[in-house]
């Protein structure tokens, strides 16, 4: 695949798709249940998306979003319940008042079962979850009976384990996957699915694997004017994050990322060729564009599947309108707004621990409050920390109750996992425990 060719469809196919939308605004007040007074830092989020907003002083808060048949809004605070709001409507501005209701403070926040172990969100003695997302107060699974390729159909489930809704799955499944725009993709070895729910029905339809490939999942996130993407390929040891303007077809790099060490080792696999082929190697450059000889070299070499080869990990979220990448080469977060404006830079260490095997290279946004987790693995435990996007700093950690647990994913502060106690019978559940 050549990069520039990639952000040139990125370009036009995306930009003929949003041509035609419009976007909606959507204002509002969030108010207590009990005094009708407006809660001020109430997270105003878009379900499945890392659009993320704050109610002000008054409650009130606004939020402009592109124009889709269904929209969810979250709304949550740390002394409230969760609400859910979906949005089903043609208008361009829509008026959407929220009541709140305060937590029972009472009782004692959650975070384990009855018997002291982590709580068990569903279970059965016939299925194994093989995956799993959130959507809105219900989870859609990847399921299957004695192999996945085989049997696997996907689940729509409420929070009391009711099955509310089956389909099967045509193809050998891998993965499901959440895209920039919310959509619950199921992922097969040779096609993709879209996934849709209507009246607690769910169906699937097969999407253009290649185009997906190409233009959806590059795309990262969008902010209220542009749409974030990346041309990352795990083989170049750099890549770039830009930001597309629908409104004048402008694109603009947000920040390049270098890993330094990879790029100068893989730059002088071109001095290990024989002459010949660096020869060979500038010809190819010549006819493969976006490629230059150091590229061809290294693929010739097989330099990217070696196993000292590391990738480059900088995981880009955005937070309160700010664009925030996490570049784990240069032990920096980089802070932008307004798409391309730096506006300053964090230093951070969480990532070289004392045993640097235990830092799993992976970070994990809480789906409801925009908090930041990083994943460690210690003799089969997992641990949590979370990282302070303002200072870099780790401000508290999880230890999972359970080993070799999988699939983990946060929301509303707790994580969940899929997890099989060995040399049982027992099949996949899924688990939540608070953090």
């Amino acid at each position: 695949m050549i990069k520039q060719l990639t952000i040139v469809l990125i370009f036009s196919v995306v930009f003929t798709t949003l041509k035609a939308q419009e976007n909606i605004v959507i204002i509002g007040k969030i108010i207590d249940s009990e005094t009708a007074k407006g809660v001020e830092d109430v997270h105003v989020k878009v379900n499945q998306r890392n659009i993320i907003i704050k109610s002000d002083k008054q409650g009130k808060y606004q939020i402009v979003l592109q124009k889709r048949k269904r929209i969810t809004l979250v709304f949550s605070h740390i002394t409230y319940k969760t609400n859910y709001e979906p949005i089903v409507t043609n208008k361009d501005t829509v008026f959407l008042n929220v009541s709140i209701q305060k937590k029972i403070e009472n009782l004692p926040v959650f975070n384990v079962g009855e018997d002291g172990k982590p709580k068990i969100v569903f279970k059965s003695a016939k299925i194994n979850i093989a995956d799993y997302e959130f959507y809105e107060d219900k989870y859609l699974f990847l399921v299957y009976g004695k192999r996945l390729n085989k049997d696997s159909q996907i689940y729509l489930v409420d929070e009391r384990e009711n099955i509310i809704s089956k389909h099967f799955v045509p193809g050998e499944p891998v993965e499901l996957y959440t895209d920039y725009l919310g959509n619950i993709n199921l992922i097969c070895k040779r096609e993709i699915y879209r996934i849709g729910v209507q009246n607690d029905k769910v169906s699937i339809y097969e999407l253009p694997m290649d185009e997906f490939n190409q233009l959806i999942k590059p795309i990262v996130d969008t902010l209220e004017s542009s749409i974030l993407f990346s041309d990352f390929l795990k083989q170049f040891p750099r890549f770039k994050y830009y930001a597309f303007i629908p409104e004048d077809t402008s694109v603009t790099v947000i920040k390049e990322v270098v890993h330094k060490d990879m790029d100068w080792k893989y730059n002088f696999e071109y001095e290990f060729l024989s002459n010949a082929e660096k020869q060979f190697a500038k010809r190819m450059a010549k006819r493969l564009k976006g490629y230059d000889r150091y590229d061809v070299a290294a693929s010739m070499t097989g330099f990217s599947n070696g196993f000292l080869y590391e990738t480059v990990y900088a995981p880009l979220f955005v937070i309160n309108d700010t664009i925030n990448i996490f570049d784990h080469s240069e032990s920096k977060i980089w802070k932008f707004i307004e798409d391309t404006v730096e506006v300053g830079e964090i230093e951070f260490t969480y990532h070289k621990p004392k045993k640097k095997s235990s830092w799993k290279r992976k970070l994990i946004m809480d789906e409801v409050n925009g908090k930041i987790y990083g994943m460690f693995l210690k003799n089969g435990y997992y641990y949590l920390k979370e990282i302070n996007s303002s200072s870099g700093k780790i401000v508290g950690e999880k230890k999972l109750t359970y080993q070799f647990v999988s699939k983990l994913k946060i929301k509303d502060g707790f994580v969940y996992y899929t997890y099989k106690p060995k040399q049982t019978l027992q099949k996949k559940f899924l688990y939540k425990e608070g953090i």
